[in-house]
């Protein structure tokens, strides 16, 4: 009883009087803030997870267990040495901090964090500084805090923690968290994935490590080779990762449950092949292929950046005159079905391709080339004890994966597109996800010819294959749902998956506050960016709000999906209390953002500089600590305007006064329930080698 339920209930006493007790020794928050939609999902085939499973997957992957202890003096010594560092830095480049915004090249992501240490600060701003650090550590006292999980919930992580039977991957598109047993998900991943000969080659640890070596030494040589074309930034991030990383330089692979796919003849979901390569030796490599292929991959013609641009597009267009319907398109598998040396042919010859040269002149094409193809022959990775060379292809979760599998495609419809203007009207893709709109032949004979000939052409360029779905006037595409009118008009609502969860945060979860804000107002945006119908679009906003509180209705009609948003977010323990005003906020600025947003295309040569105007505090986020008001008050106190001080911002610096007065508050995470469960890295699995479940043949 204890390990299904979490607690023994005294047999002398009633069924009543047990469910007294146990209530009674509930605290106050599981009464406020209870959840009433704890879903996940059960893949074990014989239902074998604990009863009380769902209490504590329900939560949520992104859920956050209170610390055991607040904040302390210890906890901080990194962020406060920082915080010093930030006053240092203000003090010492004072006279830039006031400089007017200017236009500046787009910066780059590729840099190392440097360590230099600014001069001390004049004595005046040093006290000042030192006094609020003293305050600072004097507010942390790190006391045993509230727990935020139940007895039976704690002692359940604690068990799957530790468990050699269960892992808890995630489901595709975020659909939520999975339970299945340890030997069924290695199983899944080897039969669907790294034992298909054609697209991974299992290796020795010997083999592999010589592989890795061997990269390691063609990534020096490739930097040695363009040491003069690199910036000094790219050049110190690469050189620095790469041998980072040389210590274990293996991605981790792993697998995402398609729930929303159907399951095999064996009762089975697919599986989506994913490689986390953080530690890689290719990685950073990776990361400025993908910086590079960026400017050409948005400008390709099929290029839509999300949703909303899409629905824009469309709005605009009225399908008169003939007949039109819609139909989408899906790349069966695309990252591991690209053939790795047709995909270096043909980026060869486009990215040396003048009319690109002139078009994109930031790039060099050699260096570039030969970057690609490190990355897209490197691809090396784990699971558990065993290693794998992926053979064709890019790795879905490496950085350079969409650009180039989209530009490769995109080569083949600036070629093929212009034949087929009297068959298609309009076309876009989402990497490996097409929509087009089909204007049909008044012959039903020669439309069907010209369909099934598309479909042939699509699925001629170089072994990728598309699956199609029939042509018709409305469906969901991505997360909308497309519909022509009968006055030809395009409107659009926002489609939801029946498998999602919608595991919103609970409001005991050990997040800040602002976190709901942020979750409502994105919320909100999006159903209003999405609904043409503004009914329809109030619809989904109370659908949206309602998730976080109660998830009991489903209807289909506009009042129906804003009830919903809101009812689910009362099922995950949200009071409406809380939830109304920030709703009324959200939906202003939504529709003020509407309003102002525009399509127009964005130089990406130059930017308007953001001038930084606050210092940065960074704390973790304890919801027993002080508040961010808490700080701010120090902040005044010991910085701003001492007693009997002159203000911050009149501080002599030397070049200039200091520039600034604001401070702002910058929380960070603790694990979420998706760290402590994380199931990526299998050779840290206790259980039985990944090894022992290969196929005696294998």
């Amino acid at each position: 009883m204890m390990e299904a339920y979490g607690f023994d209930p005294d047999p002398s006493f009633t069924a009543r009087h047990n469910a007294m007790i146990q209530l009674g020794n509930l605290p106050l928050w599981s009464y406020r803030s209870k959840a009433t939609n704890l879903a996940f999902h059960d893949l074990t085939k014989d239902r074998s997870l604990p009863p009380t499973t769902s209490c504590l997957l329900g939560l949520g992957s992104k859920f956050i267990p209170t610390p055991l202890k607040t904040t302390s003096k210890k906890d901080m010594e990194q962020n406060i040495s920082r915080f010093y560092r930030d006053i240092c830095l203000a003090a010492h480049f004072a006279h830039s901090w006031s400089d007017e915004d200017k236009p500046q090249k787009l910066p780059s992501k590729l840099r190392v964090a440097s360590n230099w240490q600014p001069p001390a600060p004049n004595q005046e701003l040093y006290s000042r500084t030192m006094s609020f650090m003293r305050a600072v550590e004097n507010a942390l006292r790190g006391r045993t805090a509230m727990p935020n999980l139940l007895p039976q919930q704690q002692a359940l992580l604690s068990s799957f923690q530790t468990s050699t039977e269960y892992v808890f991957p995630h489901a595709d598109k975020g659909l939520g968290l999975c339970g299945i047993l340890y030997e069924s998900y290695c199983q899944d991943a080897l039969r669907n994935h790294l034992l298909v000969e054609k697209d991974y080659r299992r290796l020795s640890k010997e083999e592999a490590w010589s592989l890795a070596n061997a990269a390691h030494k063609s990534i020096m040589d490739w930097l040695h080779s363009y040491r003069r074309l690199l910036s000094d930034d790219a050049y110190s991030y690469i050189y620095k990762k790469t041998n980072d990383n040389l210590e274990s330089p293996f991605g981790f692979f792993y697998t995402m449950y398609k729930l929303h796919k159907q399951k095999d003849k064996d009762g089975n979901y697919p599986t989506r092949p994913v490689c986390s390569d953080c530690a890689s030796i290719t990685h950073a490599l990776g990361k400025w292929v993908d910086e590079q292929l960026q400017p050409i991959f948005r400008s390709q013609r099929t290029y839509f950046k999300n949703s909303y641009e899409l629905k824009l597009l469309l709005s605009k267009m009225r399908l008169t005159g003939r007949r039109y319907s819609f139909f989408k398109y899906d790349a069966v598998a695309m990252y591991v079905n690209i053939n790795t040396d047709a995909c270096l042919d043909e980026l060869s010859k486009y990215l040396r391709d003048a009319n690109t040269r002139a078009k994109f002149p930031h790039y060099d094409p050699d260096m570039l080339l030969e970057a690609i193809e490190l990355v897209m022959r490197n691809n090396i990775m784990t699971f558990g004890d065993l290693f794998f060379l992926q053979l064709s292809g890019v790795a879905m979760g490496i950085s350079p994966a969409p650009p180039i599998a989209s530009i490769f495609y995109a080569i083949f419809e600036n070629i093929m597109l212009p034949n087929w203007t009297h068959c298609i009207l309009f076309v876009r893709r989402f990497i490996d996800d097409g929509f087009a709109i089909w204007i049909h032949d008044p012959d039903p004979t020669v439309d069907d010819e010209n369909w099934k000939l598309f479909q042939k052409e699509v699925n001629s360029f170089h072994g990728l294959s598309w699956d199609f779905d029939p042509r018709t006037q409305s469906m969901d595409y991505m997360d909308m749902t497309v519909t022509i009118e009968e006055d030809g008009r395009i409107t659009t609502s926002l489609y939801e998956k029946e498998m999602n969860l919608y595991q919103y945060l609970p409001p005991n979860s050990c997040h800040p506050p602002g976190v709901l804000t942020g979750l409502i107002m994105g919320g909100v945006l999006r159903i209003l960016q999405l609904c043409s119908d503004r009914n329809d679009a109030d619809g989904h906003i109370f659908n949206f709000y309602h998730r976080l509180i109660s998830f009991e209705l489903d209807r289909n009609d506009a009042d129906g999906h804003i009830f919903n948003f809101y009812h689910r977010l009362i099922s995950r323990g949200h009071q409406p209390t809380n939830l109304l005003p920030i709703f009324d906020k959200a939906i202003t600025n939504a529709e003020a953002y509407i309003a102002n947003y525009s399509t127009s295309t964005k130089s990406s040569k130059s930017v308007a500089r953001k001038k930084r105007d606050s210092i940065y505090f960074h704390i973790p986020y304890h919801p027993e600590d002080p508040r961010a008001k808490h700080w701010q008050e120090l902040w005044q106190k010991h910085m701003v305007q001492p007693m009997g001080k002159s203000p911050l911002t009149s501080i002599d610096c030397g070049t200039a006064t200091f520039p600034t007065d604001k401070l702002t508050v910058c929380y960070s995470r603790h694990l979420n329930l998706g760290n402590f469960l994380s199931y990526r890295k299998l050779d840290k699995f206790k259980g039985r080698a990944v090894s022992t479940f290969l196929p005696s043949k294998a």
